[in-house]
């Protein structure tokens, strides 16, 4: 038997069956009562019966426990694999920020050179700068959940849960989540999320095109991109569709900002 927690429920009620049997042969009320003289005082046919279902809910025991002892460990090997992921992802988001600031120095760097007959650096172009790097790191612990059935009174933060455990991950902190843009007849908004950590949104990025083989298949997740990554994307996509018509026996995905393929099996 594979172990779950469907299986220790299961069991645990097959337990308290076969324990109110054994007691009801015994003629005990509770466990309590159920000693060597209650014992003695039983026929042997009877006590050979409550002997073999004790033996049974031990075999079956041994088994839950033996197939949670393999759960274990390979949780425990997941568990290690990502946390090498999510340091190796922490590692390149750190990256990510400073690149962006080092940017927005030179750019001040340049201004300056160019003495008065550029810009000037004022209040509102480091207010400016500082805002462009604060949107960034907001929008790396975003993501957008689509294809989501849209419903009265459904709660985004609920949803975007259970998109998660069908990822296999414990739902992380969420600080915000809803519908974004126009409510359209026969079109889906898509969910954006906000979560507490940038390496939360990469590794279920990351994680995401698992949920083509469950129950959530026309469900997918995207990052948060700014109006230009997401002129860029959807320039991506169009080369993307047009590939698929040209020559439809291929897989194509994008990844690394071009439109990759392989072939289909």
């Amino acid at each position: 038997m594979d172990f779950s927690v469907h299986s220790l429920h299961t069991f645990e009620f097959e337990l308290s069956v076969e324990l109110q049997t054994v007691l009801k042969i015994a003629n005990v009320p509770s466990t309590t009562g159920l000693n060597q003289n209650s014992l003695m005082k039983l026929y042997k046919n009877d006590l050979t019966e409550i002997v073999l279902r004790l033996v049974k809910v031990y075999e079956k025991n041994l088994k839950i426990c033996k197939s949670a002892a393999v759960k274990i460990d390979q949780l425990k090997s997941d568990q290690i694999e990502n946390q090498k992921k999510l340091m190796e992802l922490q590692d390149k988001q750190i990256d990510s920020v400073q690149q962006t600031v080092k940017t927005e120095l030179k750019t001040w760097a340049d201004v300056a050179k160019q003495g008065v007959t550029s810009k000037p650096i004022t209040k509102h172009t480091v207010k400016e700068a500082v805002r462009s790097v604060n949107d960034e790191e907001k929008r790396s612990r975003c993501l957008l959940i689509h294809g989501v059935e849209e419903k009265d009174n459904e709660i985004p933060c609920v949803i975007a849960q259970n998109v998660y455990r069908k990822l296999n991950f414990n739902p992380p902190k969420i600080v915000d989540s809803y519908r974004v843009g126009r409510k359209t007849p026969g079109k889906l908004r898509p969910i954006k999320v906000e979560l507490k950590h940038p390496t939360d949104a990469m590794v279920l990025l990351k994680n995401a095109g698992k949920l083509r083989s469950t129950d959530m298949s026309s469900v997918y997740l995207s990052p948060d991109r700014n109006k230009q990554e997401q002129a860029a994307h959807s320039k991506l996509v169009a080369e993307m569709r047009t590939m698929i018509k040209e020559d439809p026996n291929k897989f194509y995905f994008i990844r690394n900002n071009k439109v990759n393929f392989i072939d289909k099996k």
